[in-house]
């Protein structure tokens, strides 16, 4: 066999992928799963380590093994290995052995089944998501989907499991605390923590991110049957049933006459989303999808298969309904894969398709047999944008959007539309010369003013192909026909002003031939532009009918001369004279037919025109009426609906800026325009319209370019500021107040267009001017009437918006300084939670970012802050304040903070700690005070600390603040305010107290050794004591994994506490003694934490508090050294025998413990003799302990037994009656436990002996937990010896037990003289007596104690 050789970088890492076990010294076990660090080869062999425990080294077959890249860093002596695999798969990695771990320990568990498959199912859901992701196949979004999903999946099997918190950055990645703030980290483990309890509730993480105010509707048509023969059209919609009117567009389905899609790829398909739905759509009272079926073909189905019968006609021929109302009110995503039957309703005879909608819907049951639809539905939240990034596999090209007729709640400004939905209503057709009703049949065209049909601009809904022209059904021998069809034409707006809508009615016969010689009889149109320059109203149209006589000659666009509605007659003045019944009208072919009539309804759904008048006038001012007209347009601008304002935002605000500029000499109609353009910003700050506040953003920016508005908008706005005690201009005064960022945005633009075009002239009468509108707004908050509160309160809450604006024209530290005179003038105790809001708007902002600003500033806010929290008013917007300042100061782009850091710790640190010491420890801000305390401490440099201590006036101001702050870190580390799975967030405060306690102990050391502070120093022994001992920071009790982690980002915090303490103690020069034995407790509890560095610095601790207590002076003015340190070796044994009892110490420490100590008393000249029986007591003593631990939760009592009775025996033997006496009793449990009745009493019997027949005092020692009352040894002896007899009665030795007997009553008589108990015991002696010869008994062979 060849020599050992290092391995190559790339072949460091391995993966073990089969079993190894192999019972030789050399090997190294493997387990699948786990991974291996590589060191060497020979041939088929490697040699390496498990990273869980580097120190046991062996070798493996290569071939057991699987070999990946990994990155290599040197740590330490160690070679750090990290696979080279995206972050989020080395996460799935590192979870799946974690839990895999926890899955072998409750596979082991039979209780715990529907764990262990739960455990089970996430496990292979992360390995099929660590497989797709390996594979490198997915794309960039069904990348970041799979990685959201992956998270969320581990984010909550690990709270299942009561596993740590992973905290996370908005995309996913975990966060790395080393560069993350102390507030950053708490905001988002509260956070993740919220985001969990959601999912636990079953509520869907995405939901919380979408769009509460859009939703959508899913319908997947599963199949469709009913028996029809011939082609038909099926249009589904939805339906509010209430108002009797359809809210969407349609979604049509060809049917073949096979009862399939005409289009074989859309079998399977047949999929239609319904859009722009919201919160006004869920709140309707009965809302239906409904499904009508037209079957195409002859006028009667029965005569179907004759060839002489026209065919193609529309003919209505049944409808379904669904009530979708609680899945439109569902507050959740409904995702359900359940089929829903919607059952088929036929057509009566003569029965149009809105009457069999009606008596769809009247509730009564449908005899359907078995005809109907199969849909599957489901509710989507969101905008059409938000559910294609969430469904790519629902909305696919084969899905079909229906919009909603008109526009949804919250209109983007993405969102251009130009529809015109036309409903064609009812008609009345007289029958005329025709022996039967007509069978009349309405065509729909769109025609330009030439009268020719404009192609292709016809849809009847999604999924439908468009048409030049739209028949409608054809209802038989109906001379009012009520079709209630919908349609929607598209066309561009140049073609919208130049068309009209014309409409040809036909009668239709049964017989082809008749058919073809039948020509329209009637027609009736209607402009889709008004005289005005608006389109067609949102309402119902009375078209006028004409009577087409076709001997004439055809003048095509000859009718567009005469009036189309009722209305146009009406305006025309004919009706004046002449009744509508007798109106004639001709024109070429056309004659007015007053008998019949038509109506229509159209809905104009467009983005740029409107039917509006009154903005159409202040729009068309200039061509209209001049000047004269415009305060009439500006004041109905202000009654204009929001959607149509909106729609035309960028003319609107052009035209009010023209009319500002146009009458820059007078100020007639400033007023006016700032009144409307505040309607406008208000507008936009409606929920409904919020998305156009980047359409006025980018308007702001690259349209506007009023450059004298800037003077007109300050001088109307200073007015209205300095007006403040009018009441009637409150209201207008209100509305600016909410407009301040974007009036201010135009006051800066304007003027910075005019300085770039006059070279920054008139700047000073600009500056001045902006100076005298913020001393206005200044002075307006003295003001102390509650008629004011509103107006000052809108101030302070939206002025902190214009800054980012006014710093790019103004000083900032002139800026800033307003900001404070602004601040300041607001009365004490008025508006104080808006004015601290107002400045956690101003920490938010930029001008805050600049260290100069910050230096006016900050001071004014830590004053607020300081006066509140001592107060303890708004304790949570404080908190909130602080916290977003530590914020600020944490990121770079906020310049140099250190100055800043010290203004902000020298004006409220103090307050804030002792705030947290006198908060409610459930109170729900508790949390967030400590982290800014950590925040702080975190932020703080040596500098800082320095400048802080030397900053008390007196050293006794500085000894409250450092008792104070040891309390804070005490309690901390002991009632940790922190959920136990905030694990980051916990090692990062232990970080900060760690850092806390170095700096001060210099400052103990340094101030308070002369004169020496007794309390301080305990405080800080106990205080890092309880620090190191916390149960976060025992690394040996948590998963390699997490050990490796918390180690490379912190160290091991024990050893370097356990240093500094060691550095302390040995610091304390002669006030050593002051500490002994009071601190070998506590120094004890440190040693034996599992850390073997720590253990070997603070061990010899114990042989230093031994050499004070024996160098100790005693006597009077003969002083002499004490000789002993009996105190030290008692505390040390008793602490010993509790502390290894409840679980501390190994087998390790007891070994080095003896080296150590042995040495250290081996090389001392006095303390040698009494030093080594100490440590050899100390040794045995551990030995005991540990074996007593190993075996006291054994199921083998008589162990038990050995392992006390040896313990006992060592501390009679020593001569520590309290132990001795402590370990008496826990015999005697053990004996009763295992119902040893006489060896119990013969245990008590020996403690019993200890004590005296006498009235002396009992000493400590001998005080019994079990008789807390019984305060003399006769006393205890008393009660004991009742016991004892008890025990030896049910142990069946009576004779033991009449001994006893025999002894109490000779105490009765003769000594105490209680002839009560006297009596009551002869009694029982009598009882007892007579037993040994009344009872048969059995020896059991029990260990024998007394």
């Amino acid at each position: 066999m060849a020599g050992w050789l290092p391995v190559h970088e790339r072949s460091k890492y391995g993966v073990v992928i089969a079993n190894f076990k192999d019972k030789g010294s050399q090997c190294l076990n493997l387990i699948i799963g786990e991974t291996v660090h590589i060191m060497e080869e020979n041939e088929d062999w490697y040699r390496g380590f498990n990273p869980k425990d580097r120190s046991k080294k062996g070798i493996f077959p290569k071939s057991y093994v699987l070999i990946k890249e990994a990155i290599i860093t040197k740590t330490g002596t160690y070679d750090r290995i990290t696979p080279k695999e995206p972050p989020i798969v080395q996460e799935i990695t590192s979870v799946l052995r974690e839990w895999g771990h926890i899955w072998k320990n409750q596979y082991m568990n039979s209780e715990a089944n529907s764990e262990f498959e739960n455990l089970k199912r996430m496990m292979l859901e992360l390995i099929d998501y660590r497989r797709r992701i390996m594979s490198k196949k997915l794309t960039l979004d069904e990348m970041k989907e799979a990685k959201r999903k992956v998270t969320s999946k581990i984010d909550m099997g690990n709270a299942l499991l009561g596993l740590d918190l992973v905290i996370r950055d908005e995309d996913g990645n975990i966060l790395v605390p080393s560069t993350t703030s102390a507030i950053s980290m708490y905001r988002q483990h509260v956070k993740a923590t919220e985001r969990i309890q959601t999912a636990r509730q079953a509520v869907s993480a995405r939901r919380k991110i979408k769009s509460k105010y859009s939703f959508n509707l899913y319908v997947n048509v599963k199949n469709f049957v009913c028996r029809i023969g011939e082609d038909s059209d099926v249009l589904m919609t939805l339906y509010d049933a209430k108002n009797s009117c359809f809210l969407s567009e349609n979604y049509l389905i060809e049917w073949g006459p096979q009862g399939m899609p005409r289009d074989i790829k859309m079998l399977d398909n047949l999929r239609v989303l319904f859009t722009d739905l919201g919160s006004k759509d869920a709140q309707r009272e009965r809302v239906y999808l409904i499904c009508q079926v037209i079957r195409i073909g002859t006028m009667d189905m029965k005569d179907a298969d004759t060839k002489k019968l026209t065919k193609g006609l529309r003919r209505a021929f049944g409808v379904a309904a669904m009530d979708v109302t609680d899945i439109m009110r569902s507050e959740n995503e409904i995702d359900d894969d359940k089929q829903h039957f919607i059952p088929f309703l036929p057509c009566g005879d003569k029965e149009s398709l809105d009457s069999a909608i009606k008596r769809a819907l009247g509730g009564k049951e449908i005899n359907h047999k078995s005809q109907g639809l199969w849909v599957t539905l489901r509710k989507l939240h969101g905008d059409i944008k938000q559910v294609r990034e969430d469904f790519p596999h629902l909305l696919g090209s084969a899905t079909t959007i229906a919009r909603k007729m008109g526009f949804p709640e919250v209109i983007l400004p993405s969102d251009v539309r130009n529809d015109l939905y036309v409903t064609i209503n009812i008609g009345e057709f007289i029958r005329g010369a025709k022996t039967a009703d007509k069978n009349v049949q309405v065509t729909m065209t769109v025609c330009n003013d030439d009268g020719k049909a404009l192609p292709k601009v016809i849809c009847v809904g999604g999924g439908s192909e468009l048409l030049t022209e739209y028949r409608s059904v054809v209802y038989y021998h109906e001379d009012k026909p009520r079709w209630y069809e919908t349609v929607k034409v598209s066309i561009t707006i140049e073609e919208f002003y130049k068309s009209h809508l014309k409409f040809t009615f036909k009668h239709r016969s049964s017989s082809d031939n008749k058919d073809k010689g039948e020509r329209p009889f009637e027609m009736a149109f209607v402009r889709l532009m008004q005289d005005n320059g608006t389109t067609l109203s949102d309402s119902i149209h009375n078209l006028l009918v004409y009577q087409i006589d076709s001997k004439k000659a055809d003048t095509t666009n000859i009718y567009l001369n005469l009036p189309a509605t009722k209305v146009d007659l009406e305006r025309s003045g004919q009706l004046k004279e002449t009744p509508y019944n007798k109106v004639k009208i001709h024109a070429g072919p056309l004659s007015i037919n007053t008998k019949d009539s038509f109506s229509i309804s159209t809905l104009v759904c467009s983005t740029k025109l409107t039917h509006n008048v009154d903005l159409m006038g202040l729009l068309k001012w200039r061509e209209k009426t001049g000047t004269s007209g415009l305060k009439n347009y500006l004041l109905a601008l202000m009654k204009v609906d929001g959607e149509e304002v909106v729609k035309f935002l960028q003319d609107v605000l052009d035209e009010q800026f023209s009319i500002l500029m146009q009458n820059s000499e007078k100020d007639t109609y400033d007023y006016l325009v700032f009144d409307a353009l505040i309607f406008i910003i208000g507008l936009i700050a409606e929920r409904k319209y919020q998305q156009f506040s980047e359409v006025l953003n980018v308007y702001i920016k690259e349209n506007f370019s009023a450059t004298l508005a800037y003077k007109k908008l300050m001088t109307v706005l200073k007015s209205y500021v300095d007006k403040v005690q009018d009441r009637k201009n409150h209201d207008v005064l209100y509305k600016s107040m909410k407009a301040l960022e974007y009036i201010f945005k135009f006051i800066i633009r304007s003027r910075s267009l005019f300085a770039s075009l006059s070279s920054n002239q008139d700047q000073k009468e600009f500056e001045a001017s902006l100076g005298e509108l913020f001393e206005s707004l200044t002075n307006m908050m003295k003001f102390k009437a509650d008629n004011t509160l509103l107006v000052q309160g809108a101030a302070l809450k939206y002025l902190p918006s214009t800054l980012s604006d006014l710093m790019t024209v103004c000083d900032k530290r002139e800026l800033s300084n307003m900001l404070v005179r602004f601040i300041q003038t607001v009365p004490a105790d008025r508006l104080t939670k808006q004015k601290m809001l107002c400045l956690n708007d101003i920490v938010h902002s930029d001008i805050f970012l600049d260290p100069d600003c910050r230096d006016i500033l900050l001071p004014v806010m830590c004053e607020n802050i300081k006066h509140l929290l001592e107060r303890g008013f708004e304790l949570d917007v404080c908190v909130v304040i602080m916290s977003d300042i530590l914020e600020v100061l944490h990121v770079k782009d906020a310049g140099p903070t250190d100055k800043d850091i010290t203004m902000l710790v020298l004006a409220v640190m103090r307050t804030v700690i002792q705030t947290v010491i006198h908060m409610n420890r459930n109170s729900p801000l508790i949390g967030n005070y400590v982290a800014v305390t950590i925040g702080m401490l975190r932020q703080m440099k040596e500098t800082h600390y320095l400048q802080y201590v030397n900053n008390f006036p007196t050293n006794l101001d500085l000894l409250d603040f450092l008792m104070e702050i040891l309390m804070v870190f005490r309690d901390l580390v002991d009632k940790n305010c922190y959920p136990s799975d905030w694990s980051d967030m916990v090692m990062m405060e232990n970080s900060v107290i760690l850092k806390s306690l170095r700096y001060f102990s210099h400052t103990i050391r340094d101030k308070f050794s002369t004169p020496f502070e007794y309390q301080l120093w305990n405080n800080f022994f106990h205080c890092a004591i309880s620090f190191m001992t916390q149960k976060p920071l025992q690394l040996e009790q948590v998963s390699s994994s997490k050990r490796a982690k918390i180690v490379s980002e912190y160290k091991d915090m024990r050893r370097e506490t356990g240093f500094e303490i060691r550095s302390m103690w040995f610091n304390l020069g002669h006030n050593k003694i002051q500490f002994v034995p009071s601190m070998v407790g506590p120094l004890l509890e440190m040693t034996l934490l599992s850390e073997n560095e720590l253990r070997k610095a603070t061990i010899p601790i114990f042989f230093d508090m031994m050499q004070c207590e024996f160098t100790q002076s005693v006597g009077g003015k003969l002083k002499s050294i004490k000789g002993n340190f009996e105190e030290v070796e008692h505390e040390i044994i008793t602490q010993l025998d509790i502390l290894i009892e409840g679980g501390r110490g190994d087998t390790q420490y007891k070994d080095l413990f003896y080296k150590l100590m042995h040495g250290q008393c081996e090389n001392h000249s006095t303390m040698r003799e009494q030093g080594l029986v100490f440590v050899e007591i100390v040794k045995n003593l551990l030995q005991r302990l540990l074996e007593y631990r190993d075996v006291i939760d054994d199921e083998n009592k008589e162990n038990r037994m050995m392992c006390t009775v040896n313990l006992l025996n060592f501390y009679h033997d020593i001569n520590r009656q309290e132990m001795y006496i402590r370990y008496l009793h826990k015999l005697c449990d053990l004996h009763l436990e295992c119902d040893n009745y006489t060896e119990a009493a013969n245990t008590l019997m020996l403690y019993a002996k200890l004590l005296k027949w006498s009235n002396e005092t009992l000493p400590t020692m001998f005080v019994s937990d079990r008789h807390p009352n019984c305060r003399s040894h006769r006393s205890l002896k008393e009660v004991l010896y009742y016991d004892i007899i008890g025990y030896y009665d049910k142990g069946k030795m009576w004779e033991r037990g009449i001994e006893l007997c025999k002894e109490l009553i000779s105490q009765y008589e003769e000594e105490t003289f209680d002839y009560n108990q006297l009596s009551k015991l002869l009694v029982r002696y009598k009882y007892i007596k007579v037993l040994p010869f009344q009872k048969c008994r059995i020896f059991s062979s029990a260990c024998l104690v007394g």
